[in-house]
């Protein structure tokens, strides 16, 4: 029987990217195993039952501590020797820099390296250290037995130009939604901004909530809402501790880490996520479009990818709370505009980011690796 293992960070990140992807495989004939991080024993018992073997390995993301390091590198060596699969997918840097290594020194199985998103190394000068030797590694690890799956062009085009890849790159777009799911159920609340992402101070919230001040204090009524996920694990992590306090001065309206994100992108009239760096595709923007709203972010790469600045939402400059004020303000006082961008934006997600065409460009990846390990 065919075998894939992935190879992730954290337990609730490949739940709420990648369980569709691994859900597809297997019913398309491969086992599944997720060696990952395990922070939620309900998790576990949600990928059990959908036939999913789980290995726990502890990876903190923001470690620098070599002991640490060393003792997952070895333990995911062993666990992928005991496994022996037929395809490793390895997802975000940590898990692709040191299963490629892995890899490169002791297994040659035909893997596959997501590449979510370059993030802040690649994006703030200060690791700019970091980002060279990262592409040292990702250069080495680039062999003919394995593709590298970006979700953006830009990324793409860097790794070809910094010649980390040659022809073993695809783009697909984002990790796809269910369009019939996410859909437009019902009206928004009046002039209400939604931001929903992992609570991280690169992902700009603090300049949103400054933009909403600056709408509120010209005497427009808008509510600013936050949802998202708490993750201790990484540098620039916001704490609850700040996020109740912004709830409590009415700075933001904090809804908590939500699961029906349909209700919640339905009830607001904007989503906005004006991030410092670049991302993958964002999830959120997906969602948002699929259901119909307008979308405001950052013209960095990602977010330019799913934003047709103008048709379907706006792209502002980094950091530039006016334009987004003043961005917000349009859309809340133009009504049928909004709803125009809406529908041209839903019609993007179909065109693109439907679940069903990521899930067969992904599994058409697994099979053409197979396929070179029987000689075909």
């Amino acid at each position: 029987m065919k075998s894939i293992v992935y190879i992730v960070n954290v337990d609730w990140y490949f739940k709420l990217h990648w369980v569709e992807r691994a859900l597809h495989a297997k019913k398309k004939g491969f086992s599944v195993t997720i060696i990952t991080m395990i922070t939620d024993e309900s998790i576990v018992t949600y990928f059990d039952d959908l036939g999913f073997t789980v290995i726990n390995l502890n990876l903190y993301r923001k470690s620098l501590n070599p002991f640490k390091e060393l003792k997952y590198i070895f333990s995911l060596y062993k666990n992928i020797l005991k496994i022996k699969p037929t395809i490793i997918h390895a997802v975000t840097i940590k898990p692709n820099i040191y299963t490629g290594i892995i890899n490169r020194f002791f297994l040659n199985i035909p893997i596959v390296y997501s590449i979510t998103g370059l993030g802040a190394i690649f994006s703030n000068p200060r690791y700019k250290l970091v980002k060279g030797i990262i592409e040292l590694i990702y250069r080495f690890i680039s062999t003919k037995k394995s593709i590298f799956i970006f979700e953006n062009h830009d990324d793409i085009k860097y790794f070809k130009f910094r010649n980390i890849i040659k022809n073993n790159g695809i783009v697909i777009e984002g990790a796809g939604v269910d369009i019939e799911t996410y859909c437009p159920i019902k009206d928004p609340q009046p002039n209400s901004v939604l931001f929903a992402a992992r609570l991280l101070e690169d992902k700009g919230l603090d300049i949103l909530i400054e933009s909403v001040k600056q709408l509120k204090a010209d005497n427009v009524n808008c509510s600013l809402n936050v949802a998202g996920i708490i993750d201790n694990d990484v540098n620039g992590a916001i704490s609850l501790d700040e996020i109740i306090k912004l709830d409590e001065s009415s700075d933001i309206n904090w809804l908590g880490t939500c699961d029906d994100m349909v209700n919640i992108i339905n009830s607001n009239s904007v989503v906005c996520l004006p991030t410092r760096y670049g991302e993958g595709v964002p999830r959120i923007l997906i969602e948002a479009a699929s259901c119909a709203r307008p979308i405001i972010a950052t013209n960095v790469s990602g977010c330019k990818e799913i934003i047709k600045d103008g048709v379907n939402g706006y792209l502002i400059s980094v950091n530039d709370t006016t334009s987004l004020a003043e961005h917000l303000r349009y859309l809340f006082e133009n009504n049928e505009l909004s709803k125009s961008m809406g529908i041209e934006g839903r019609n993007i997600v179909k065109a693109i980011y439907d679940k069903n065409i990521v899930l067969e460009k992904t599994l058409k990846i697994y099979n053409t690796l197979g396929d070179e390990i029987n000689g075909k």
